[in-house]
């Protein structure tokens, strides 16, 4: 009897820039025909993790990423919780993503936020896609916190820089993490947004750690010397995913082979 194919999840880290490294890890998994039957993402890679479960063309995507001048999306402003108001992103993800909601997507996906008031973490599996991703990208004191009933919502990775976790609970049979945390490098921060966001990397890199160890398998793009507003740079993101992927391809299959044949001999024994 034919056994069932093995079920692969994603968990996509954030990374602001370096997230675009997750588009080129995507685009070879598509290439290769390596599954991916589930996606969780967190900030940068909430935005990657939608875009492709949305059916984005990813080579359209990556020719988008390295022409687009990504500055005119962070709208500044000097409001009471956060610099960026975040209003000019939004309507850019309902349009890549054809206003789809998360349940609508043809691969499972969970977006991370972080609720501000409790600390929790909050998994969206339904609902706006905007929201969700909006939520999932607001570094606190860089982006203005997304309201959402009684919650204040926050950056995902407070709580879950690389998603793991949020992966393992959608019963898929193994989970992959692509990692694209940033280095912390010898040139002091410059301006009120370096501050910010090196502290949240700071904190992030220790809750990481944690989440990474209870994947099967972490690809870690080569991107840590980007920065993490440096958006220019995301044509050279996306070759570093593209390259760590194909990396990785031997090691991949490999752990789908053996569980592939762990499953085949469990099913002989009980027949």
């Amino acid at each position: 009897m034919m056994q069932p194919r093995v079920k692969l999840a994603w968990a996509l880290g954030g990374g602001g820039a370096r997230g675009f490294a997750h588009l080129g890890v995507l685009k070879v998994l598509q290439e290769e025909g390596i599954p991916v039957d589930a996606l969780t993402g967190t900030s940068m890679g909430a935005v990657m993790a939608v875009l492709f479960a949305a059916g984005a063309d990813l080579k359209y995507l990556a020719a988008l990423a390295a022409k687009i001048s990504w500055e005119n999306f962070i709208d500044l402003r000097f409001p009471r919780y956060g610099l960026v108001e975040g209003k000019r992103i939004t309507p850019l993800i309902r349009l890549l993503t054809k206003r789809k909601r998360l349940e609508e997507l043809a691969v499972p996906v969970r977006i991370i936020a972080t609720d501000l008031n409790t600390g929790e973490e909050v998994v969206f599996s339904e609902g706006p896609l905007d929201l969700a991703v909006r939520a999932s990208i607001s570094i606190p004191g860089v982006f203005t916190p997304v309201p959402y009933g009684e919650r204040l919502l926050v950056d995902g990775g407070l709580v879950a820089g690389v998603p793991v976790a949020a992966a393992a609970a959608m019963g898929m049979d193994l989970v992959f993490a692509v990692n694209v945390a940033g280095e912390l490098g010898p040139e002091p921060p410059r301006s009120v947004f370096d501050i910010l966001y090196r502290s949240s990397e700071i904190m992030m890199r220790r809750l990481d750690g944690i989440q990474i160890r209870q994947a099967a398998l972490v690809i870690s793009p080569e991107v840590g010397g980007v920065g993490t507003l440096q958006f220019y740079r995301a044509e050279e993101c996306i070759a570093r995913g593209e390259a760590a992927a194909r990396a990785a391809l031997p090691q991949i299959r490999q752990l789908i082979g053996e569980l592939q044949v762990d499953g085949a001999c469990a099913a002989g024994e009980r027949a």
